[in-house]
């Protein structure tokens, strides 16, 4: 059974960037109701309303964080709906946001989840459009301060969920992120010998230098699943395919 222990690290992913003060305003809410609390900034340029593209950054990042560690996640574009705000513990961690998906590879099979309705977890006064700054800023100090997961509401089962399962099954996935280097990130299982993807048959090499500059090449990720890629360019480019494309073991 997870011990949890009075944390003082919060990390922050949102769609917001930098040229506003939505960020600003949620690290203000922090520093003045858990002061004792470290800040870290995970990314601020998810793209607008991207759930898929914030559920991928959350899940290449938060084990690398220590035990005890609260995940704050505001990529909302149904803020104010009827989707739920939400505590989700996972493995020694905590992550605060909305049920829309975000949470969709970190909390496949979470520990346990609850519900944002407790006044202790909440702002007085909530803006329906800026339930980063009046809901997920005042839960994830809430929890910074120690106040353990179970008291921000009743247990419930997350509902948000992406188009594709975190793990491809019976050897047919898809690509589930596309990163800033063109590299087609899949949801197949990094053992595989090789991949088809926009008719082309993609070896499996251990990285890539096993291949020559412009060449085509299949590996295991650093997150555990198959990527594809060509060395010093863009796969997606390459290949004219993105986020979705079908990919199967070959």
């Amino acid at each position: 059974m997870v011990r949890w222990a009075v944390t003082a690290l919060v990390t922050l992913t949102t769609d917001f960037g930098g040229a506003d003060g939505y960020v600003g305003a949620m690290k203000g809410v922090l520093a003045r109701l858990a002061p004792e609390a470290r800040v870290v900034d995970v990314a601020h340029e998810v793209p607008r309303h991207d759930v898929a593209h914030a559920a991928w950054v959350v899940h290449t990042a938060w084990r690398a964080f220590p035990i005890g560690t609260v995940h704050v996640v505001v990529v909302d574009p149904g803020v104010g709906g009827d989707r739920a705000e939400v505590v989700v513990a996972v493995d020694g961690h905590r992550f605060v946001g909305p049920d829309n998906g975000v949470f969709a590879y970190v909390a496949a099979r979470p520990d346990a989840a609850y519900a944002i309705t407790s006044s202790a977890f909440r702002a007085a006064t909530v803006a329906p459009t800026f339930h980063g700054r009046d809901v997920f800023a005042p839960a994830a100090a809430a929890l910074a301060r120690g106040l353990p997961e179970r008291l921000a509401g009743p247990a419930t089962c997350l509902a948000g969920a992406l188009p594709w399962p975190a793990l491809a099954v019976d050897g047919r996935g898809v690509v589930v992120h596309v990163d800033r280097w063109g590299n087609l990130i899949t949801n197949l299982d990094g053992a595989a010998p090789a991949v088809r993807i926009a008719g082309h048959t993609v070896a499996v090499v251990a990285t890539y230098a096993a291949v020559a500059p412009g060449g085509l090449l299949a590996y295991r990720g650093s997150s555990g699943t198959l990527e594809i890629a060509v060395r010093d360019g863009a796969a997606a480019a390459a290949l004219g395919v993105g986020r979705g494309a079908a990919v199967e073991v070959a």
